[in-house]
């Protein structure tokens, strides 16, 4: 079998079973199935570099198994701290972040996933290899050439898909963004021009508080998530306030804001699943509210489900 070819169907059983892995791993945590991985198929290409990487630059050293261990978390923490920085500059997002973990650098990686990836690297090298080398050898040239085609088709393909949903999800963040940064502005600039008026109606300090924290924002997240009945009463309080002219035109941008917010395709859905901790780095408040509608939409099925369900029950 050609070299190339060899290493590419490597590359590929590496990163299904790195997916394997994360899946069921992310799956357990959360309690439900997760198809983890930047791609949408079965698939995480950073568990197939970082295998090929072990295997290309550590095989002479398998026979001493703290060397490779040691080697192994190095290099395979290398390539996460690398694809890490390349996926935030590129698509403006963190996919992983482990600030909270002790031992981490920048919340790329962290010492943790380090030691465990250093396993990996003795399991892969002493046992995994072995047996994926003994089957790939016995494929015919021909099938495995087949096999190269047809998976190098369906991966450029599966990657030409995510990037574009990624991109649509930036546009919309972007877009919600702007809707945000518009009623917020307009907000600041009522406010201002009646502050004399306000001054006579509520104590200073009150006052220097509403002027500080009224952005919509505020009004959003106060909606969203109605905690307690106070908020949204003061959330009232604050839109009274206002003139009819600015509390329609809130509205108007609030209702805008929830129609693109509620356009999650499965792809998109099935991205934000897979890293549920998933940062913008400059839409953080556009991307919460995509998730929320996700959330909503999801327990508005769920009744759905359940009315029809009672309703059988009593027919």
């Amino acid at each position: 079998m050609a070299v190339g070819v060899e290493y590419f169907l490597s590359f590929l059983a590496y990163s299904f079973l790195g997916w394997v892995c994360e899946s069921t791993y992310c799956s357990i945590g959360q309690k439900k199935l997760i198809n983890r991985g930047f791609l949408t198929g079965p698939l995480c290409p950073v568990y197939g570099f970082g295998a090929m990487a072990v295997l290309t630059c550590l095989r002479g050293v398998g026979n001493n198994v703290a060397v490779l261990f040691l080697s192994g978390m190095l290099l395979t923490s290398v390539i996460e701290y690398i694809t890490a920085f390349l996926l935030e500059k590129l698509f403006c997002a963190k996919w992983w972040d482990y600030s909270t973990y002790p031992f981490n650098i920048h919340g790329r990686v962290c010492l943790r996933n380090s030691l465990m990836f250093g396993v990996l690297s003795v399991i892969v090298v002493k046992f995994v290899d072995p047996v994926i080398a003994g089957l790939l050898a016995m494929l015919p040239f021909w099938l495995s050439v087949v096999f190269c085609a047809v998976f190098a088709a369906m991966l450029i393909a599966d990657l030409a898909t995510t990037v574009h949903t990624i991109l649509q999800l930036n546009g919309t963040l972007k877009q919600i963004q702007q809707m945000v940064e518009q009623t917020k502005l307009s907000t600041a600039d009522y406010l201002k021009q009646n502050r004399l008026e306000l001054q006579q109606k509520v104590e200073q300090g009150f006052l220097n508080l509403e002027l500080g924290g009224m952005e919509l924002r505020d009004f959003l997240e106060e909606k969203a998530s109605e905690r307690t009945e106070r908020r949204a009463e003061r959330r009232q309080e604050m839109l009274a306030k206002l003139t009819p002219e600015q509390r329609e035109a809130i509205h108007r941008i609030e209702r805008n804001i929830k129609e693109v917010s509620g356009k999650n395709n499965m792809l998109r859905r099935r991205l934000l699943d897979a890293f549920p901790n998933m940062h913008s780095t400059n839409y953080e408040f556009a991307l919460e509210r995509i998730r929320e509608e996700i959330v909503a939409k999801r327990k508005e099925k769920r009744e759905e489900r359940r009315a029809r369900k009672q309703e059988k029950k009593q027919k």
